[in-house]
């Protein structure tokens, strides 16, 4: 799931972006329905914007905000966020979008095709508890019959560590 880096007292913090609206015009951010005509034409807003390969995160400034994503002015008030961007409100501060996702077991949600573990090459079946790589996102087993997450230090596939507390890879240096 998509998030924001945030400092609050002096700390990090993740801000997880479990909704379709969000105004940046604030500090935290705050969840919003839909983009109201104020914020439209004065703050800033996050918007989640479905695409057939799933989701990306679009920042729209108002003309009263100045907002600047990797240290350059917002062009024409809109732009697709990327994983890692530095975001920049004036009179509001910093923060750092992330679109990298933890590891959770929960429930394989099923696929057109039969999807087979890279661990033991078995099927995973609809519904029986699962682990989606966050790197590579492929499907693991991990129940207490099959394991196959958490067998080795790795996914069976890419670099991603298994330890299901491993908490995030990367954090922002600065803020």
């Amino acid at each position: 799931m998509a998030h924001l880096w945030l400092s609050v007292e002096d700390q990090r913090a993740v801000f997880p972006l479990t909704g379709e609206a969000f105004s940046l015009s604030t500090h935290p951010p705050r969840r919003i329905c839909a983009p109201s005509s104020k914020d439209a034409l004065n703050g800033v807003s996050l918007l989640r914007v479905e695409n057939p390969d799933g989701a990306m995160w679009v920042i729209v400034a108002g003309a009263d905000r100045t907002v600047h994503v990797n240290e350059f002015p917002l062009a024409l008030g809109i732009r697709v966020l990327s994983d890692r961007d530095r975001i920049w409100v004036s009179n509001v501060g910093t923060f750092f979008f992330s679109t990298e996702t933890l590891a959770a077991v929960e429930p394989f949600p099923g696929a057109e095709q039969k999807i087979f573990c890279p661990r033991c090459k078995l099927e995973i079946e609809k519904g029986r508890a699962a682990v989606k790589c966050p790197q590579c996102s492929r499907w693991h087993h991990q129940h207490t019959e099959m394991e196959c997450w958490i067998y080795t230090k790795h996914c069976a596939l890419c670099p991603q560590p298994t330890d299901l507390d491993t908490g995030y890879r990367w954090t922002p240096d600065e803020f």
